[in-house]
């Protein structure tokens, strides 16, 4: 049986060869994930539920601020961001497999004066860990600082 298998390889032709890179398809099919994830946090953060937002944390800044450290400063922020993200101004770069940056134009509005508010263009990095895309927390607690 064992030979019939080898025969039939064989005969089958050479497979194909193991790509490190991701191709044209696999490139936009990581970007559109990449994206679910990136709206999925910012409903997260427009939602006020920081605890769980910090879950999707990557591992790096987990070990830079502990949860309730991040809580506490996530509630302390005046700026939250509102509304739907324009689908015109949501854009994936793909850079690796498990790293994509996702540009965005994010209104903010001060949780305290709703009359103030702001829109910014932001770039944050998404990183694959664990199966799941994660964000880095301590630019999450300074991004709506980076486009004022």
């Amino acid at each position: 049986l064992l030979a019939v298998l080898v025969l039939g390889a064989l005969l089958a032709g050479p497979a194909a060869p193991l790509r490190a890179e991701a191709n044209f398809y696999e490139q936009r099919k990581i970007e559109a994930q990449a994206l679910e994830a990136f709206k999925h946090i910012v409903s997260l953060w427009e939602e006020e539920v920081y605890f769980e937002l910090y879950d999707v944390g990557m591992a790096a800044s987990k070990a830079r601020i502990t949860r309730e450290q991040f809580a506490q400063r996530m509630v302390e922020l005046s700026w939250l961001p509102t509304g739907e993200l324009n689908p015109t101004h949501l854009k994936a770069t793909f850079r690796f497999r498990t790293a994509v940056y996702v540009t965005a134009r994010i209104h903010y509005k001060d949780k305290f004066n709703p009359d103030k508010g702001f829109t910014t263009e932001q770039t944050l990095l998404l990183l694959k860990e664990g199966g799941q895309w994660k964000v880095d927390l301590i630019a999450l607690i300074r991004a709506p600082f980076s486009g004022v």
